[in-house]
C-alpha cells in the first residue's frame, strides 16, 4: 500500500517540499523527502537540530494552532456538510 506524502505549500498552493516516511538510524533521525518536487533526498536530523527546533515548536502561535485544531476540523466538517 503506498502512502501519501505529507506536503508543504507556499501561498500559491505549489507543492515545495514534500516528506514520504522518517525512519531512526542510531542517533539521527532521516526522512525521505522531495524538495520543489524535483529532486527526492534524505534529510539527516541530529539531535541538537532537533533540541534548537523546539525553541520553534514551543512558542504561542505553534501552541495556540494545535489547541485550535479541534475547531478547524469542526469547522472544515460544517462547511463541508452545508454544501452537499
Amino acid at each position: 500500500m503506498k502512502r501519501e506524502p505529507v506536503s508543504l505549500c507556499d501561498r500559491n498552493g505549489e507543492v515545495v517540499a514534500a516528506f514520504y516516511s522518517v525512519n531512526r538510524e542510531g542517533d539521527k533521525l532521516v526522512i525521505d523527502a522531495k524538495a520543489l518536487d524535483v529532486m527526492r533526498m534524505d534529510v539527516i536530523i541530529t539531535p541538537a537540530q532537533v533540541l534548537k527546533s523546539l525553541k520553534m515548536v514551543f512558542c504561542w502561535p505553534v501552541i495556540s494552532f494545535i489547541l485550535l485544531l479541534p475547531y478547524f476540523a469542526l469547522r472544515r466538517l460544517v462547511a463541508r456538510k452545508s454544501s452537499e
